[in-house]
């Protein structure tokens, strides 16, 4: 069997096992990635909702003394509607004292809604937060199955990955760059047997001559469709017996 080939179907044979590895890690990678972003996404609402319920607070502080200011003006003008002396000076009293009562109703008004936001808000970050805690917790077992997984297949992959390294300088960068190219195209399959007469990827059936080429083991071969390396099984029976 010609070298390069040989030495790609161990390249793929190698990156196989690696993936079958990684596939034990699941989505537990993504889970945890997930996880930590949902705790961040839920403190930062209650960090806005708390900047919410001190800007309430300070709304009410605010309205509080425009109802105290208004209500001291309007006990005075209601004590000088008892001096006036003319119509004109009655209503201008009167006028004062209403605007005054509006006042005051707006304000408590505005502090009615800010206090029953507030309670409102107050109500939200208390479930937020325990739904913080459940997800916390639910990260940390997340992050322990993800922690034993990888120590249990640790050994085995810095195995694989130091193969594949030794393995990788030995192919020329021009077949080790299609690999990777077709690799990464083709969902982890770069390099295939002849099946059936076909591709053992894509399933195209091969021309008789290129078959014979093929069946020959001294050159390099790639399938017209997808572009994968092929070789022949044959090939890998006879290096076996």
């Amino acid at each position: 069997m010609h070298k390069t080939i040989n030495q790609l179907i161990k390249l793929q044979s190698l990156d196989n096992e690696l993936k079958t590895i990684n596939d034990k890690l699941g989505d537990l990678p993504e889970t945890v990635k997930t996880l930590k972003y949902q705790i961040e996404e839920k403190q930062e609402e209650n960090k806005k909702n708390s900047k919410t319920i001190v800007e309430n607070q300070a709304l009410i502080r605010k309205n509080e003394a425009t109802t105290s200011d208004a209500n001291v003006a309007m006990k005075k003008y209601q004590e000088q509607l008892y001096l006036v002396t003319t119509n004109r000076e009655y209503d201008a009293l009167t006028a004062e004292i209403d605007f005054s009562k509006k006042e005051i109703l707006t304000a408590e008004d505005a502090i009615l809604m800010a206090e029953e936001n507030n309670e409102e808000l107050k109500e939200k970050i208390k479930a937020t937060e325990i739904n913080i805690e459940k997800i916390k917790e639910e990260l940390k077992n997340a992050k322990k199955d993800l922690k034993q997984t990888i120590k249990s297949t640790e050994t085995e992959k810095e195995k694989l990955e130091a193969e594949k390294e030794k393995i990788t300088k030995l192919i020329p960068k021009k077949y080790l760059n299609i690999y990777k190219r077709v690799y990464n195209a083709r969902n982890g399959l770069a390099v295939v047997p002849i099946k059936r007469n076909a591709c053992g990827g894509c399933n195209n059936r091969i021309i008789p001559q290129k078959r014979v080429e093929i069946y020959k083991e001294n050159k390099i071969f790639v399938c017209d469709v997808c572009n994968r390396f092929l070789y022949s099984e044959k090939a890998i029976d006879d290096e076996h017996k």
